[in-house]
């Protein structure tokens, strides 16, 4: 188990009891959003709004240049259709003096040949009397224009031409009317032509970009004049009326009560405007503005940063609890320590204290023996086992002075000796001699795996052996009933790995989380300290090494030791 994993799941398992921890945790995570997640989050909402923002301005760019490309290409139009006009009542087989319907009808076929547009054709007296006509209407009386506004307009004013907005006129049906004039006074005569607005609706519709614009054509009282059926019909109040300034533009409207924004550009030839609007549906202008692939990008972003966020948080908690929890280990183990050395320098103390008795009692049996001696004896019968009781007491006395000489040696720091020794020898000495009539009673069988490639090792044997005692009496203890100790040797990498493995008892993962520490003990009330292993720990890290255990219960225990 990793230390990362280790702390995530002490911290998720603390996050539902402590309350500490939790609040620690939101903390954490409030520290972290605002550190990564919150700038992140403005600058998305920034550029949102900055891409959003080009994406519109195009839109609007792109309506306008339609708009002003349309307008232009329909004055274009109006243009030649006058030119078309002029053309005829400049050809000098026109009969103006004595028009005929049979002769202007092949003019009109000359004319509709130029454009379809063109309805029909008339020549108009100076009186305003329609002289001659060609064209689909019979007209059952006599026809007069004085009171059109056209015939006025175009006596009246100094120019030759014009083009009227669309109205009813003697016909009862929409249309436009060119009117060219020539000669002045009672010499003036007029040639008129009526413009179909179908035909000028079916040009409006086929000009460049109209697949992505509803087109119309407006007069300045907002009156359709050319118009597409998404629009409306001609004479029909339009859904705008632009502005005669500036000459093109866009107006934006915001509200869905409001209806769509329009581009707007004005004619040249006539006092029209043409306006667009998008033909393209809301969903379709919602996908080239940033509201679908830009924004659900972003939220996969922000979540899997939101994911990534608290999986930190969870990491950085753990590990704080876990040092927190280190921390309270240490100063307990410091309190041990403490009382560790207290007891020390008491065993010391006694140690010493023991030993000058001891001493007086070994120095009188010496003399008491020496007065037993036949050389030395005094006149009287000796007791014939008082020699071998004095015997008893001065080994006893000589064996109690052994201990609290070991006593003295574990409390003192002992100078440490490094010499080159093989590990071979230093196991077998633990295994054989110190431990070997143990391990017999017990009932362990040895299995010895050296690997005869290690190399010996600069290293205190003293040290080493109390390792070893240590690793090979727990075996023993973890095997009551007997079983198989296995100590292997290897070399890998400049290092030596020396392993004991056990088929005892095992232990549990809580058991091995604690096993290094000081006065930890998995025996019974009585029978161990809890020092050994943590004295052995000690030892090895000192060395530069690492120690390491894997345990199962009911599988045994695994003690490997890196030097």
């Amino acid at each position: 188990m990793t230390r990362d994993h280790e702390a995530s799941r002490r911290s998720s398992r603390l996050l539902t009891a402590d309350p500490r921890t939790r609040e620690l945790f939101l903390t954490t995570l409030g520290r972290l959003i605002l550190l990564y997640f919150a700038p992140l989050l403005l600058l998305a909402v920034f550029f949102h709004l900055q891409y959003r923002k080009l994406v519109e301005d195009s839109l609007r760019a792109h309506l306008l240049v339609i708009a002003e490309h349309q307008a232009h290409t329909f004055d274009l139009f109006l243009r030649e259709r006058l030119v078309n006009l002029a053309n005829l009542v400049d050809d000098p087989r026109f009969p103006y003096r004595q028009p005929t319907p049979e002769a202007l009808e092949e003019f009109l076929v000359r004319l509709q040949q130029a454009s379809d547009a063109f309805v029909d054709l008339g020549v108009v007296s100076w009186h305003g009397d329609l002289v001659a006509y060609a064209g689909p209407v019979h007209y059952a009386t006599p026809v007069n224009y004085q009171y059109e506004d056209w015939f006025r307009q175009l006596l009246e004013a100094d120019q030759t031409w014009v083009i009227t907005e669309i109205y009813l006129g003697f016909r009862d049906q929409p249309h436009f009317t060119l009117a060219v004039r020539r000669g002045e006074g009672q010499e003036a005569f007029i040639l008129r032509s009526a413009l179909s607005p179908e035909r000028l609706a079916d040009f409006l519709a086929n000009l460049e970009g109209a697949q992505e614009v509803h087109a119309a054509i407006v007069n300045p009282r907002g009156i359709l004049q050319v118009a597409t059926p998404r629009v409306g019909r001609v004479l029909q109040p339009s859904p705008f009326t632009p502005p005669r300034e500036p000459p093109k533009g866009f107006v934006e409207r915001h509200g869905k009560t409001d209806g769509p924004s329009y581009a707007y550009a004005w004619l040249s030839q006539t006092p029209w405007a043409l306006i667009v609007t998008s033909a393209l549906p809301s969903e379709a202008r919602a996908g080239l503005l940033p509201r679908d692939r830009f924004f659900w990008g972003t939220v996969v972003v922000f979540l899997l940063m939101g994911i990534v966020i608290l999986v930190r948080t969870r990491q950085v908690v753990g590990k704080q609890i876990a040092q927190e929890e280190h921390e309270a280990q240490l100063s307990g183990q410091l309190v041990q320590a403490a009382k560790l050395a207290s007891v020390g320098e008491l065993a010391a103390g006694i140690a010493h204290e023991i030993n000058n008795p001891l001493a007086i009692i070994a120095e009188e049996v010496g003399l008491l023996k020496d007065s037993l001696d036949p050389e030395l004896a005094q006149e009287g019968e000796v007791p014939p086992d008082l020699v071998e009781h004095l015997d008893a007491i001065h080994d006893a006395v000589f064996r109690c002075r052994d201990i609290t000489r070991k006593l003295l040696t574990f409390v003192r720091q002992t100078e440490v000796r490094l010499e080159l020794h093989r590990i071979e020898d230093i196991l077998n000495d633990v295994l054989d001699v110190m431990l070997g009539n143990e391990l017999n009673i017990s009932n362990v069988q040895v299995i010895r795996q050296y690997d005869p490639s290690v190399p010996p090792l600069l290293t205190d044997r003293n040290q080493l052996i109390q390792v070893f005692v240590n690793l090979v009496k727990n075996a023993i203890d973890a095997m009551p009933g007997g079983g198989t100790l296995t100590v292997t040797t290897a070399c890998n990498d400049r290092r030596v790995i020396i392993s004991v493995r056990d088929t005892g008892i095992g232990m549990t993962k809580e058991q091995m989380e604690k096993v290094f520490l000081p006065f930890f003990t998995t025996k019974e009330p009585g029978k161990g300290t809890g020092l050994g292993l943590s004295v052995s720990y000690s030892i090895i890290q000192n060395f530069g090494g690492a120690f390491y255990v894997d345990s199962a219960p009911g599988k045994g225990s695994v003690f490997t030791v890196e030097l």
